[in-house]
């Protein structure tokens, strides 16, 4: 048997000749009369050739002739062929795509109940150890059935050999230890999951973000799936791979270059960026320099494994010296193995290298060296016949001995007619480069992937061909985003009309109204189906007319018998009876959703969501009431939308829908819904912005349009809830601009109160519970209360303090406890700025006169007094490492030299000391540090030094003596006074 016969026995291949052709590759696999590389070359070719043809067969919806069924059939036993030939020669990466291969045209043809998809998540984790397939049972099987079955009991995978798999086009999918996600854009771990089917194996991953979230609730909803497919869709469209980063070079990198210019000048040759430089001129070898080969290199020649030596103003400098020494020692060698003899050309004579020795060029591309020639007197350019004689290397050099054979010689080795010939082995090209780092392979790593994709999306297909539930509908929307994801345009082409028809039969069952509308071309019976649906609700005349039309025996001239049926009973109740339940039952039972009908059910598919829930809430105005349809703004207003609010403040936050009906869908009518809150409110300008200028202090926005409702609602906040919660209420137009979004996160503080007005004293406290509001009982507010975050004493300070510098307000200190006076006292102040990290306070105190600086944390609390108080002058901003600061701008430069003790003490007392900069707070030496900054003042660093006199020495600056001269005053005040 020879590789001729095996081409002339595939080329008239048939299903029942199969078991000879089968026989036949393993006689020539056993006895080896074919090269296993030849054998397997074949059988890959001839997969290969089928390839294109057998993705479009696999990838159809629907059921597939029984002429690509055999055809399929033909090419998975040649697939399995190859399986058992690679795993016997552990070709394990082969053995990987082939087994793929295999599940996919196993999925398209085998109707038993494999599960194809957990296999192939197996094959795409894990290297396979067995198949469990073997020659006998191949040659034996008549179809793929009895295959599967034994791929299915005898596949086995090393799980300590995971084999991650990642693939990045429109979106991100990836599988890792058996399970396998499905991302619009690459979500890293933070996504978002939609929606799991197969054991939870496979998952839709989402950015979370509004367009693409899914609630839990809503994933059996065919018509929300279908909305969120769209999205997933488009963000699969927009997104954008990132661009690899620009690798970072610094000296000892080895990387490739290529000659760019005259004297070596040169770059990397890097995908990501160009990076300039030149070859170093150095002794390469002994006899030969960089020099030698300039006149042999030429533009866009390219050098592997160069070294980065150095960089100058030019861009780097590059060694090529060890890289050549590799390529001239392997060619000598093997001129001196062949004992070839050559034409090389005088490049040099030394007078400094051993007695005047010759260097010469060899046509090889590598340098030697010899003594002078008896007889000649050679000059630069001259040639010679030369053979190799001997080799020395050591670590740091290498000689290459030439010499005049000592044999007769016939061939001779010369040089070619042009000197790009000499270095064409040590050189390359760019694209051989890119090549060798991987550039094709990637390339052809991600055309394999991509083929796995495909892969995967046929199975899905083929396998959801034989379902009718919703599992079935998610498989052919994860094979559209797969579709998607590797550019199958076709595939989506034809997979997206069949998703509509899926959709239509899944909704119908669901109880929600099919559209008559039909945006794709489908097949003829399928259309049929759709708009026999859509009839549902229409009248028995226009059911008769469409009916007729139909063959009886049809699946469309069914549906219409029976909705017919349905609708004459409606008029004739007392002669036909059809429930309404039986005959939608019974439909849904042709159409193949039977599993999915659901009984007295009408499906809620509202564009806000399905229903008003825990953290959903509907509003249809703000001015209308809804029992009586009457305007009364404090009622609905407060009393419905904001009260709303209050009970997400005091829960897990949610979101308000305002201008919404109860299912969801945003409110187009002009006489209700937000069209009608605008007309009454423009109307009303006049009385409701001089109500509402007395109860804020300041006028209102007039309401035109959506953009001035939302600017007066935020007018509105403000007038019920405190100023502290504000922040957690934000307002704003839905993204259509079709309704108006109110997103309130939880108070983390405080319980929120609803008050009437914003003199904010009378106000109730609401919860949400479920989907409602209710009073906030006793027992819940102490729950609440529990969960709260605690707010520091100092950092409710500084927001009282704040308050008060914006207003010119005066504040009482009460029981401050004051470090020069010793008194514990209430202060009167009016605050002037925070400073030194918000520690401390500088205010102007309205018993003494004088402005003083206070620390936050010996404030026992703090009231706010009536009235505001201006002051004459501004404090000083800046506060010096000992929190002083210097009303007349005068500062003194002090410098300090610090042990470790006294050092630490700094630090740990004033804590800004860590922000010094380094020339103003440094270590000099070990255990010695310097502190040289100025200062506001001299009194703190005073008191600083006379606690650690013995640690800190006083260095001289242009105000040393003044720092001196004021530690003794306050020594000869205080201590001699004592005594």
């Amino acid at each position: 048997m020879t590789l001729q016969d095996l081409k002339n026995q595939y080329d008239s291949l048939t299903l029942e000749r199969s078991k000879l052709f089968i026989k036949n590759i393993h006689t020539v696999f056993v006895d080896e009369s074919i090269s296993r590389k030849d054998l397997i070359g074949f059988l890959e070719k001839s997969l290969e050739d089928f390839a294109p043809e057998g993705r479009r067969i696999c990838s159809q919806p629907g059921q597939m002739s029984s002429k690509n069924r055999e055809r399929i059939s033909l090419h998975g036993k040649i697939v399995a062929a190859l399986m058992i030939i690679l795993q016997n020669t552990r070709s394990y990466t082969t053995l990987r795509e082939k087994t793929l291969l295999f599940l996919t045209y196993s999925a398209a043809v085998v109707k038993k109940e494999y599960d194809f998809t957990e296999m192939f998540l197996d094959v795409l984790s894990w290297r396979i150890v067995a198949t469990g397939l073997d020659w006998h049972a191949l040659q034996e099987a008549q179809s793929l059935d009895i295959l599967c079955h034994a791929l299915k009991e005898g596949l086995r995978f090393d799980k300590g050999c995971s084999e991650p798999f990642s693939f990045i086009g429109k979106g991100k999918a990836e599988c890792r230890d058996g399970g396998f996600r499905i991302c619009s854009s690459d979500v890293g771990e933070a996504g978002s999951t939609a929606f799991t089917f197969c054991n939870e194996r496979i998952a839709v991953v989402t950015r979370n973000v509004r367009e693409e979230k899914l609630k839990a609730s809503e994933r059996d909803e065919v018509e929300t799936l279908a909305r969120f497919t769209d999205m997933f869709m488009k963000t699969q469209d927009e997104y954008v791979a990132p661009a690899p980063k620009a690798r970072e070079y610094k000296n000892g990198d080895v990387v490739d270059i290529m000659i760019t210019g005259e004297n070596l000048a040169c770059v990397i040759v890097d995908a990501n960026k160009d990076v300039k430089g030149r070859i170093v001129d150095e002794e390469l070898m002994r006899g030969t320099t960089t020099k030698d080969l300039d006149r042999y290199l030429c533009l866009y020649d390219c050098i592997r494994n160069a070294v980065i030596v150095d960089m100058d103003e030019e861009g780097f400098i590059f060694s090529i010296r060890d890289t050549y020494m590799t390529y001239a020692l392997e060619r000598a060698k093997d001129d001196d193995r062949k004992c070839v003899v050559m034409e090389a050309v005088v490049t040099g004579i030394r007078d400094d290298l051993y007695d005047g020795r010759i260097t010469w060029m060899t046509p090889s591309g590598y340098g030697g060296i010899s003594f002078p020639l008896q007889g000649r007197n050679l000059k630069i350019g001259d040639k010679a016949v030369l053979s190799v004689i001997n080799i020395q290397t050591n670590n740091k050099s290498m000689f290459i001995n030439l010499w005049p054979p000592k044999y007769d010689y016939e061939n001779i080795r010369r040089f070619g007619e042009d000197d790009e010939d000499v270095l064409a082995a040590f050189v390359t090209t760019e694209e051989n480069i890119r090549s060798l780092k991987g550039g094709d392979a990637e390339a052809e790593k991600q055309c394999q992937d991509a083929e796995a994709m495909r892969m995967l999306a046929s199975v899905l297909v083929d396998r959801s061909f034989w379902g009718t539930g919703l599992d079935a509908y998610w498989q052919k929307i994860v094979a559209l985003f797969l579709s998607k994801l590797t550019g199958d345009e076709e595939v989506v082409k034809a997979l997206i009309p069949e998703l509509f028809y899926r959709r239509c039969c899944i909704a119908f069952a669901q109880g929600s109204a099919v559209s008559p509308e039909i945006p794709y071309v489908l097949p003829e019976e399928q259309e049929q189906v759709v708009r026999m649906l859509a009839m549902w609700d229409a009248k028995a005349e226009d059911l008769m007319s469409r009916t007729a039309a139909l063959p009886s025996d049809s699946l469309p001239g069914k549906i219409g018998a029976l909705v017919l049926g349905k609708s004459l009973s409606a008029r004739y109740r007392d002669e036909i009876v059809a429930d309404d339940g039986t005959v939608r039952e019974k439909i849904c039972s042709l159409i193949g959703v039977e599993p999915l009908f659901r009984t007295g059910y009408v499906s809620r598919k509202g564009k806000y969501g399905k229903a008003e829930s825990q953290e959903v809430e509907f509003k249809s105005s703000y001015v209308y009431r809804n029992d009586n349809g009457m305007p009364d703004i404090d009622y609905q207003g407060r009393g419905q939308v904001f009260e709303a609010v209050c009970g997400f403040l005091n829960a897990d936050g949610g979101t308000v829908y305002l201008g919404v009906s109860n299912d969801g869908d945003p409110i187009v009518a002009k006489d209700y819904g937000l069209n009608a809150d605008i007309e009454w409110l423009r109307s009303n300008f006049k009385f409701l912005n001089g109500m509402r200028a007395r109860q804020l202090g300041h006028a209102i926005c007039e309401v035109k349009d959506l953009d001035s409702y939302v600017q007066f609602l935020n007018s509105e906040k403000e007038l019920y809830f405190k100023e502290s919660l504000l922040g957690n209420i934000v307002i704003e137009e839905t993204e259509d601009a079709d309704a108006i979004k109110i997103t309130v996160t939880p108070a983390e503080f405080e319980i929120a109160y609803l008050y009437t007005d914003k003199t904010h004293t009378e106000g109730q406290a609401f919860v949400r519970d479920g989907g409602r509001t209710i009073p906030m009982s006793r027992i819940r507010k102490e729950q609440r209360l529990s969960e709260l975050k605690k707010i520091g004493k100092e950092m409710s300070f500084v927001v009282a303090i704040q308050e008060a510098i914006d207003r010119h307000g005066k504040l009482l200190f009460k029981g401050y406890a004051s470090g020069n006076s010793g008194e514990v006292k209430d202060r009167q102040v009016v605050p002037i700025n925070l400073f030194y990290n918000d520690e401390n306070v500088y205010c102007y105190d309205l018993v003494s006169r004088k402005n003083k600086q206070f620390r936050l944390h010996r404030i026992s609390s703090i009231e706010t007094l009536p009235g505001i108080y201006t002051l004459k002058k501004s404090a000083p901003q800046k506060a010096d490492v000992f929190r002083w600061l210097s009303e007349d701008g005068k500062t003194y430069h002090i410098k300090l030299r610090m042990d470790v003790g006294a050092r630490n003490y700094l630090l740990e007392e004033y804590s800004c000391a860590e922000k010094l900069p380094k020339e103003e707070f440094y270590e000099e030496k070990k255990d010695k540090w310097i502190l040289d900054t100025r200062l506001n003042g001299l009194g703190a660093v005073r008191r600083f030094y006379l606690g650690l006199a013995d640690k800190i020495e006083i260095l001289d600056t242009e105000d040393s003596e003044k720092l001196k001269e004021a530690i003794a005053e306050y020594v000869s005040e205080n201590i001699n006074a004592g005594s």
